[in-house]
C-alpha cells in the first residue's frame, strides 16, 4: 500500500499547485482554532436563505452536517487512543455527469422551439444554463463545499486524538476517481498541517477496486444491482409514487405519464445537487414539498435495495466483507504490535525503532460505505425486513451517507493493555466503548 517518500512528495507538490489555484480564484478557506470542533459546512448564506426545503430531502447529495456532531469523546482518562481506522465517502461535488441536465435541456429547448414550453419550463431552462456554465468541465469534481468539509473533518480527527496524531505513520488509500483522490489529499493535508512529525503515505488507483469499488468487481453483486429481484418492487413503487405535475407544468403536450414522471425525477436530481454545488435556486418554483419528498423517497428506496440488506438479499452487505476484514486485520496488527512492545519492555529487549502506524484511511463512494455500514450492523443501517412503504420512515440515505459520510473507529487501550474500540458514525459516537474481542465476535467474520 505504501509508495514511499518520493511518491508522497510528488503528490504534495501537485496538491500545493491545486491549492494555489483554489486561492487564486478566491476560494479562501479559513483555518480553525486548534482545540475547537470546527463549525458547519461553508455553503453560501444566499444558498441557505433561498433553498427552502429541508436539507435531508436532498438525500445522498446533502452536504455534511457538522452542527449535529458530538463534541465529547465517550471514553475517560483510563483509556487512550492507539490507532484510528477511517472509512469515508468523498466530499461535496458537482453533478457526477451531464446526463440528467442534457436530457432536460434537450426536452425544454425542443419544447421552446415548437411553442410548447411554459413559463416554468423557461425558468427551469435558465437554471440548467446556469448549472452548465458553472459545472461544465467539472462534472463530478470535488467543489469548494467538499474541500471545506474535508478540511474540517481532518481537523476534527486531530481534536479527537491529539496525542496519537502528533507523530507516527498514516497510510491512506483512495479509488482512482479524481473527486475521491482530492478528498484524500485535502483530509491528509489537514493532518500534515497539525504535525510535521507525521509520516503520511497516500496511494490511489484501480489496484484498490476490490476493496473500495467492490460494487463493480464482485460479479454477483454487480449483477444484483443491475437486474436483481428488487427491480419489480422498485418499479411498482416508483410508478405509484413519483409525481408528474412538475414536468407537466414545464412542457405542454406530453401525454405519456411515465415520461412526465421520468422528467420530474430528473429535475429533482438536478435540484438536489444545487446546495452541494453552491448554486442558488428555490425548488418551490417547480415542486411542492410533498412532491419533492416523494422523489427523495423513490431515490432512497433504490439506494436501500441496491446498497443495503433487504428482504430480497443480504448480498449488498456481504459484498463489503473483504473491506471489513481488511479494516479489522489492520487494527489487530496494531494491537499485536502494542502487545509485543509491552513484552519487550518487560524482558528488556529494545524495539527496532519502527515508526508506529497511527491511522489507516480509506476513501471511496456512497456505494462503498452504505453496504459496509449495513455489514457492520450499525444503527439504522441494516433493516432487512422493511416493505417499500416503510423504508422512507426507517432507512434514510441522508442520515447514513451524506456527502463526506464517514466512520471513525478509534482503537483504545487501558494501563493493563486491555483493548477496546469506539465508533463514530457521521460525527455521532455510538453509546458504548466496546471490548475489541466482543466487537469482532459480533461481526461474525
Amino acid at each position: 500500500m505504501v509508495k514511499g517518500y518520493s511518491a508522497m512528495k510528488t503528490r504534495l507538490l501537485i496538491f500545493f499547485w491545486i491549492w494555489s489555484v483554489v486561492f487564486a480564484v478566491g476560494a479562501v478557506l479559513l483555518s480553525q482554532p486548534a482545540q475547537a470542533i470546527p463549525p458547519a459546512h461553508a455553503a453560501s448564506p444566499a444558498a441557505m436563505k433561498f433553498i427552502q426545503f429541508p436539507l435531508w430531502m436532498d438525500g445522498t447529495m446533502m452536504p455534511y452536517q457538522f452542527d449535529s456532531a458530538d463534541t465529547i469523546v465517550p471514553w475517560g482518562p483510563e483509556l487512550h487512543p492507539v490507532f484510528i481506522n477511517y472509512v469515508a465517502r468523498h466530499g461535496a461535488r458537482y453533478l457526477s455527469s451531464e446526463k440528467k441536465v442534457e436530457k432536460l435541456y434537450n426536452t425544454l429547448t425542443s419544447a421552446q422551439s415548437d411553442g410548447r414550453i411554459t413559463p416554468k419550463g423557461r425558468s427551469f431552462l435558465r437554471l440548467l444554463k446556469r448549472v452548465i456554465a458553472k459545472t461544465d468541465g467539472q462534472w463530478g469534481a470535488l467543489d469548494s463545499v467538499g474541500i471545506r468539509e474535508e478540511q474540517v473533518l481532518g481537523k476534527q480527527m486531530t481534536v479527537i486524538a491529539p496525542e496519537l496524531l502528533k507523530r507516527g505513520r498514516v497510510e491512506a488509500i483512495a479509488t482512482y476517481v479524481p473527486r475521491v483522490v482530492m478528498t484524500m489529499y485535502e483530509f491528509c493535508h489537514e493532518l500534515a498541517r497539525y504535525s510535521k512529525d507525521l509520516e503520511i503515505y497516500t496511494s490511489e488507483g484501480v489496484q484498490y477496486n476490490s476493496l473500495l469499488r467492490y460494487f463493480n468487481t464482485d460479479t454477483a453483486y454487480a449483477a444484483y444491482i443491475d437486474h436483481g429481484p428488487w427491480v419489480d418492487a422498485y418499479d411498482n413503487y416508483m410508478r405509484k409514487t413519483l409525481p408528474s405535475r412538475p414536468a407537466a407544468e414545464m412542457v405542454q403536450g406530453v401525454a405519456d405519464s411515465h415520461r412526465l414522471q421520468s422528467l420530474t425525477f430528473d429535475a429533482y436530481g438536478v435540484l438536489q445537487s444545487l446546495r452541494a454545488a453552491g448554486i442558488v435556486a428555490d425548488p418551490r418554483e417547480w415542486f411542492t414539498e410533498e412532491e419533492y419528498r416523494a422523489c427523495w423517497a423513490v431515490a432512497n428506496l433504490r439506494h436501500y435495495y441496491q446498497r443495503s440488506a433487504s428482504s430480497f438479499s443480504e448480498l449488498p452487505a456481504q459484498a463489503a466483507t473483504p473491506l471489513l476484514r481488511e479494516i479489522i486485520s489492520v487494527a489487530d496488527s496494531v494491537f499485536e504490535a502494542h502487545r509485543q512492545q509491552r513484552l519487550n519492555e518487560t524482558v528488556g529487549v529494545d524495539d527496532k525503532g519502527e515508526v508506529p502506524l497511527v491511522a489507516s484511511l480509506h476513501f471511496g463512494h456512497a456505494e462503498t460505505v452504505l453496504p459496509l455500514f449495513a455489514r457492520m450492523n450499525l444503527p439504522g443501517c441494516n433493516l432487512p425486513l422493511l416493505n417499500p412503504a416503510q423504508v422512507a420512515e426507517e432507512w434514510k440515505d441522508w442520515e447514513i451517507s451524506p456527502l463526506g459520510a464517514n466512520l471513525m473507529m478509534v482503537s483504545l487501550e487501558d494501563a493493563e493493555g486491555r483493548e477496546y474500540v469506539a465508533l463514530r458514525l457521521n460525527g455521532r459516537w455510538q453509546p458504548a466503548v466496546i471490548p475489541w474481542k466482543t466487537f469482532k465476535e459480533n461481526l461474525k467474520l
